[in-house]
């Protein structure tokens, strides 16, 4: 059997069992109470309210740019600009160099000089007796112009005989001097060859380079010995300036006299001319162009 000491500490034993049941039971009511309130949710309703968040996170990251935009000029209508300095009147410019006046373009004078008296005839008769009728007076600077060559016109003027005949032979004479001098040289001297037996310099072989530079330089004496006589090229002569001179390659003849002849004078020598019954006469003028450039003045 049990004695009382042994049930006092079985009853305390007991009330402090009790005591610490309630204990428990009062702290974990309200657990209890949060479990049967709040029932467990569901993993699909936790994946929705994560990705909601995740979305709200998003749109509060988003700049709002009709806002900024809006909001732009607003401010740049707040900025007033800043007020510059007032900058100092400046010095007048001083031009220590007053403008120049403008250049003055060069003046051309013209002028009129005459050059020779034309008279025209209308057969070659008259102007072969009125070339001899100038001859007979002294003239010697005077021409005759026919649309062909006129028989006897060079004795009817006085003319010599032509000097190209001289100077053709010249030429002639060069070319055949300068072949043997060249032969000689060149074969018997600075290079001889001796081919056949023969001597390095002997004319036979010699005469068809002899012709050749004889013909050569007759030819070209001939040409430009002709040139010098006529006095050619000339670009242009003031005969040509006549309007009835253009006859001359149709059927009209003419008869001029230089100004430059020792024997000219305005009044005498058309008075002479007009007494040999020429169809016309008239005084042809050179037209002279002198350029005149103006010198600027020093200031």
């Amino acid at each position: 059997m049990a004695t009382d000491k042994d049930k006092k500490p079985n009853g305390e034993s007991s009330e402090e069992k009790d005591k610490d049941e309630v204990r428990d039971t009062g702290a974990h009511t309200p657990d209890s109470k949060r479990s049967s309130s709040n029932p467990p949710k569901k993993a699909s309703d936790e994946h929705d309210e994560e990705h909601d968040e995740e979305e709200e996170e998003e749109e509060e990251e988003k700049p709002a740019p009709k806002k900024k935009a809006a909001a732009a000029p607003a401010k740049k209508e707040e900025k007033k600009p800043a007020k510059k300095e007032e900058e100092a009147p400046r010095k007048p410019w001083v031009n220590f160099f007053p403008p120049r006046p403008p250049a003055k373009l060069p003046e051309a004078i013209i002028e009129k000089k005459p050059t020779l008296l034309l008279a025209e005839f209308d057969s070659p008769a008259r102007v072969l007796h009125a070339a001899e009728r100038l001859r007979d007076a002294g003239y010697t600077k005077f021409d005759s112009h026919s649309p062909f060559p006129i028989h006897g016109m060079d004795a009817a003027m006085g003319l010599p005989d032509s000097k190209l005949g001289w100077i053709v032979l010249c030429g002639g004479l060069t070319g055949v001097t300068t072949a043997v001098v060249m032969i000689w040289w060149m074969n018997g001297v600075d290079y001889p060859l001796i081919i056949g037996g023969k001597p390095p310099f002997s004319i036979p072989p010699s005469v068809p380079i002899m012709f050749e530079l004889t013909v050569l330089f007759s030819a070209f004496s001939a040409l430009f010995g002709m040139l010098h006589l006529n006095r050619l090229p000339r670009h242009h002569h003031p005969i040509f300036d006549s309007d009835r001179f253009q006859g001359c390659s149709d059927d009209k003849f003419f008869l001029s006299v230089e100004v430059e002849d020792p024997k000219y004078d305005a009044e005498r020598t058309r008075a002479l001319l007009e007494k040999l019954h020429p169809t016309h006469v008239e005084l042809v003028e050179e037209t002279i162009e002198t350029v005149v450039a103006h010198e600027d003045e020093d200031h």
